[in-house]
């Protein structure tokens, strides 16, 4: 099948200048230039729709992430028509948020390659200070930290950007970290619509292809991708915060976790990252499994909007812990009772399984 031409944008490719998007059209040259000719020690990481490189205007000194798409993620990413992917990079770039990643500008060169050129976050990805065993493992308090402010933005995205949009792509490599503060933002979303139009499925079937166990069931099986699909991967992301574990391991994520707490009825302490060393709020540890397991119910229609979500995890993020004083949670309570415990079971059956 023959590749669809990728879209163009008017104006002159000379200079650097607005053009009818809003956003800075940045000259091919000047992104080369930036990353050294996109050498491999300016490569930042490689992943399902593209590479990623750090860069540095030399025109203004700042420090960018260029992201390189080829024709065919831009057709998954952006859509069928040519109108089509102008409005939505249009859309993208309006978007600003302080838990959204900014797009600056972007580039298209002679092979029909779009460069994308976001905000440079030092810290990186939540993947990497998640699953990087050189990295110093993040406490309980930053976890639960990092949700919240991942839940912010995924907020601003359903409910007050304008339009409302769908992340469809939510994972640790897609939450980025500020230097400092560990603020996340979310980065790497497509502003879906609700169906995926059939022109592309085959597009995203390809590039969705390999994340499969992340996807909703609701997606996999008739390519339906609403805001309760982010719900769905955004409890795998909480569920990754709270175990440590890769949801890309044998077996799936889910899959352990209901082997760990439905099947072998393992206390629910038995799913917490071993990195954590025990130093962790058993009551929010318990409500943290509990959010999760809402989120990966397998209908749609019974997961949480995200605002219950982000109401949860800002509480759980508020009430700090410290392993050298008595935890007492707003009930009063020490310890998690066996009928806390007996639900949190009942809801785990709930929980959609992905089997790899």
């Amino acid at each position: 099948m023959a590749k669809k031409s990728i879209f163009r944008f008017g104006g002159s490719s000379s200079n650097n200048a607005e053009d009818d998007t809003g956003i800075t059209k940045f000259k091919f040259q000047e992104l080369a230039a930036a990353t050294k000719n996109f050498a491999p020690e300016s490569l930042l990481g490689e992943g399902e729709n593209g590479r990623t490189f750090k860069g540095c205007l030399k025109r203004s000194g700042q420090d960018v992430a260029i992201r390189q798409l080829d024709e065919e993620n831009i057709s998954a990413i952006y859509g069928c028509g040519n109108q089509i992917k102008f409005s939505t990079l249009r859309l993208r770039s309006l978007l600003h948020h302080p838990n959204v990643a900014d797009l600056i500008g972007y580039s298209i060169n002679e092979k029909n390659e779009m460069y994308l050129v976001y905000e440079f976050m030092p810290l990186g990805s939540l993947r990497n200070h998640l699953h990087d065993l050189n990295k110093k493992p993040l406490d309980w308090n930053m976890r639960m930290k990092i949700a919240a402010g991942a839940a912010k933005g995924l907020k601003y995205l359903h409910e007050i950007s304008n339009p409302p949009a769908i992340h469809g792509n939510i994972k640790p490599s897609n939450i980025l970290l500020c230097e400092g503060s560990y603020n996340p933002k979310v980065s790497d979303f497509f502003l879906l619509k609700e169906r995926i139009p059939e022109c592309d499925e085959s597009g995203y079937t390809r590039f969705f292809g390999r994340q499969n166990h992340r996807r909703a069931p609701e997606f996999l099986e008739n390519f339906k991708l609403t805001q309760q699909s982010d719900i769905y991967s955004f409890g795998l992301v909480l569920l990754e915060l709270i175990s440590g574990r890769k949801a890309e391991k044998t077996p799936s994520l889910t899959q352990w976790a209901i082997r760990e707490l439905v099947v072998y009825g393992e206390e629910f302490t038995a799913v917490a990252d071993p990195l954590l060393e025990g130093c962790y709020p058993e009551q929010g540890l318990y409500q943290a499994l509990s959010l999760a397991a809402e989120c990966l119910q397998r209908k749609d229609v019974t997961r949480p909007r995200i605002g219950y979500v982000l109401n949860v995890l800002s509480n759980l993020a508020s009430e700090m812990y410290d392993q050298n004083a008595i935890q007492i949670n707003r009930a009063g309570t020490l310890a998690v009772g066996s009928i806390d415990k007996e639900r949190l079971t009942q809801q785990w059956r709930g929980v959609h399984c992905f089997f790899v």
